[in-house]
């Protein structure tokens, strides 16, 4: 027997484990942190439905028919059908998708922009970097990945539409969901979460009104002279055109458009704006998966700034660069020599400050050539179930001219793939991993694979860079040695650490440069940056009124807007689907879709479930547990009901992220966030029916279900 030190994969936050073998070096148990993740590592590995060698599909598209074929067969293949499409179109008529894992994301977009496409994605264009862009506009700095990082001097914590429980290791032991004396607490969220519970003020807001939400906090903080008034005289632009603004946001309005009691939101403004230095923690989606979403994380991360609470300790930090690998995605190349990515056209704001296309366009550059067309597609960890109104996702792959894709088991998308090739886990590829870690502290270290490749199993990254190879381009693609891919990488590493990165398996601390800056010019309390280097906005201040928004055709105020389909927005809508439906809170038990076919993690969460609140359930005469149709303009999926009273009246909430349940096949497609192309996860209509009465739903792709005999709205 004998162990080994790795990093878990299976969510992003790549904890340190321990893997012990056997005495044939076979992988036998996983010690690491307590989570459920983490124990299922060897499932993964071991699983009887796990894809090992090549395929190529022999059947229609969707049928699952596929035959094995050789690596050679199926690299060859994949060079040839993507050389003919760019002969034939150009190059960027060709896509290259990374979801997860993220890992190969430097070789998959060095191999799209090598190959001369700029149109490299991934699932990004739905999750984190819209919250990251509208910081970047407002502050010039990102704060949501420190905003999960404790500090002791906080004195209110604001928690804004996240559950540390369910989405952050470890979570229940995470520091944010122990209560320390002394410290107040505020939980925004539609659900009642355990959290919640705990909090000095829970607010229950209708989901999509997050902006309304903040804009009526800053109108309380102005009202009441709360405001960090010195701080904003010399670093906030536009503060009085904001001010200006949030006037009409009165706490009886606020209350009405959240659903809220107005008292409620009283006491939470006064509470946080009074009890400093207070935090406000941020998720990664929560605030920015709906159709106004950028502008509404804008109104709630300037409450930071307003009561003067920003980068300072007990607030929300700045996230500093750290020492980091040297890039090898060619992207600089992208910039300046390749045409316009999918999204240029659209989104040019998000593109500005994200090194990728926006991927939410990908159905319709492939079924309708807007706003460019796509005919073939290279994709690592796809899943339909990441966009929106699922189903013209899959019709999209499906008029593809050739699909091929990487992954561990089959879903929805790898079924109408051309090839599925098949994928090593973490504990079977090498990786240099940087992880962000805190404020001035970061994470490196060189993973080692802990054993081979089940199967005919190959790291992603080794299976682009041989692509690569097969394109002509073997000098640019280390002649196929993924080994050599992250040495180079490496060279961005200063050599005196370099050596320790690769040999500690625990990894190597490294620390941004500012806080020796600080220091260094007497700022002993090595905090608010700002006062050294100023805001890295337009103005050099923080932008409530943004100019960068302003010259791209959009509100430079963060101004709010109900979500395009909601109760108000759309009454006609609302007659036939009169619940407020909302998805996607997270569980220890699941990341997204990857934790389908697991055993273990399926007993923990065995059925799709419809969160229904027991008086519209009583309604609607559904029982908890009761098979349940979710209906919405775009089609009905079959849930289970669980009736609770943790979830705000009116309301629905699903789970995501389940092949057997997708309740993204009842989202909507059409009303993507105009600044960042977000889709609007979080915030549309919907009805629920007992599965054995929802046979009288005619239910049509596009347009309004109504029940039969029901006038047309």
């Amino acid at each position: 027997m004998s162990w080994k030190t790795s990093t878990c994969y299976e969510c992003d936050a790549n904890c340190a484990i321990q893997v012990e073998l056997d005495e044939g070096g076979e992988p036998i148990r996983v010690q690491g942190p307590d989570c459920p993740r983490c124990y299922v590592q060897l499932d993964r590995r071991n699983h009887p439905d796990r894809i090992l060698y090549p395929l190529k599909r022999v059947g229609p598209r969707g049928s699952g028919d596929f035959e094995r074929v050789s690596w050679d067969e199926a690299l060859d293949t994949i060079a040839m059908r993507l050389s003919g499409v760019k002969e034939a179109h150009g190059a960027p008529a060709v896509g290259f998708f990374a979801g997860y894992t993220k890992e190969a994301r430097p070789q998959l977009q060095r191999l799209a922009h090598a190959f001369g496409s700029p149109n490299y994605l991934t699932e990004s264009g739905c999750c984190f970097s819209a919250t990251m862009v509208a910081e970047k506009v407002t502050f010039g700095y990102k704060i949501k990945t420190t905003s999960t990082v404790v500090s002791p001097k906080t004195r209110c914590h604001l928690i804004w539409s996240t559950n540390p429980r369910g989405s952050i290791p470890p979570f229940d032991t995470h520091p944010l969901v122990r209560h320390r004396p002394g410290k107040h607490l505020i939980v925004v969220d539609p659900r009642r979460t355990p959290l919640a519970e705990e909090a000095d003020i829970h607010l229950a807001i209708r989901p999509g009104t997050d902006g309304a939400l903040a804009l009526g906090f800053h109108h309380l903080i102005f009202e009441n002279g709360w405001q960090d008034q010195s701080f904003l005289d010399e670093w906030a632009n536009g503060v009085e055109a904001f001010r200006e603004y949030v006037r009409d946001f009165t706490p009886a309005r606020v209350a009405s458009i959240c659903g809220i009691p107005e008292a409620d939101l009283r006491a939470a403004v006064e509470l946080f704006a009074t009890t400093r230095p207070a935090q406000i923690t941020l998720s990664p989606t929560a605030t920015v998966q709906h159709s106004n979403g950028f502008q509404n994380h804008r109104a709630v991360i300037l409450l930071s700034a307003v009561t003067g609470n920003l980068d300072r300790e007990g607030g929300n930090r700045f996230l500093n660069d750290k020492v980091a690998p040297k890039p090898i995605e060619l992207f600089d190349h992208c910039r300046t020599h390749l045409p316009p990515r999918v999204g240029d056209e659209v989104y040019p704001v998000w593109t500005r400050y994200w090194p990728a296309a926006q991927s939410m366009l990908l159905p319709d550059c492939i079924l309708d050539g807007r706003p460019q067309r796509i005919r073939a597609l290279l994709a690592m960890g796809i899943n339909t179930a990441m966009w929106p109104n699922s189903k013209r996702m899959e019709q999209a792959l499906g008029a593809l001219d050739f699909f091929a894709v990487t992954d561990f088991f089959h879903n929805p998308a790898t079924r109408m793939a051309d090839l599925v090739l098949p994928a090593a886990t973490s504990l079977e590829r090498p990786a240099l991993i940087a992880y962000p870690g805190c404020a001035y502290q970061g994470e490196l270290r060189y993973r080692r694979p802990v054993v081979a490749p089940k199967g005919e199993a190959r790291p992603d990254g080794a299976i682009f860079l041989e692509l690569g190879v097969r394109l002509g381009m073997g000098d640019q693609f280390w002649n196929g040695d993924l080994e050599s891919s992250w040495a180079e990488a490496a060279e961005g590493i200063p050599e005196e650490i370099r050596r320790e990165v690769y040999e500690n398996p625990d990894g190597v601390t490294v620390y941004a440069e500012a806080i020796e800056d600080l220091v260094e010019h007497g700022f002993m309390d090595a905090d608010r940056l700002y006062r050294l280097r100023g805001f890295r906005t337009r103005t050099g201040k923080v932008e409530f009124d943004s100019i960068e928004l302003r010259e791209a055709g959009h509100d430079g105020l963060p101004i709010y807007r109900e979500p395009a389909e909601s109760p108000i927005s759309t009454p006609e809508i609302a007659r036939d689907f009169p619940l407020v439906l909302t998805s996607g809170a997270r569980t220890k038990f699941d990341t997204h879709s990857q934790h389908n076919y697991i055993d273990r993690m399926r007993r923990a969460i065995p059925h799709p479930a419809a969160e229904i609140h027991p008086d519209d359930a009583l309604q609607r005469g559904i029982n908890d547990g009761d098979a349940v149709m979710v209906s919405s303009p775009r089609g009905a999926v079959r849930f289970v009901a669980k009736v609770t009273d943790r979830i705000k009246p009116g309301v629905v909430h699903c789970t995501h992220g389940r092949n057997d349940a997708n309740i993204n096949e009842l989202t909507d497609d059409r009303h993507l966030d105009p600044i960042s192309g977000f889709p609007p996860f979080k915030s549309l209509l919907c009805e629920v029916t007992r599965a054995e009465d929802a046979g009288d739903l005619e239910v049509r792709p596009r347009g309004t279900a109504r029940r039969q005999g029901a006038e047309a709205a």
